[in-house]
């Protein structure tokens, strides 16, 4: 019993440390400036969104830094996030 109580603990300290692969998104975010704007930049595709304050109407707000189109995104009633 003992034996299976400590191969469990020492596979579960395995598991915690085992290094972060390469392959993981490497996303870095700016704090909010002056306005509540803050941006984040995908280091493997060098993509940026800018997510703004909310709106008059709860939504929140992403910018795509490359095209400048604008996404809105709120909850809906049964708790879904939706954007459009």
């Amino acid at each position: 019993m003992y034996r299976f109580i400590g191969i469990t603990f020492l596979s579960a300290l395995i598991y915690i440390f085992i290094p972060v692969s390469k392959g993981e998104a490497q996303i870095r975010c700016t704090p909010p400036d002056f306005f509540g704007n803050k941006t984040c930049t995908d280091s493997n595709t060098g993509s940026s969104i800018t997510k703004k304050p909310r709106d008059f109407f709860g939504n929140d707000v992403y910018q795509n830094n490359r095209t400048g189109q604008q996404t809105r995104c709120k909850k809906d009633f049964f708790g879904n996030y939706v954007c459009n």
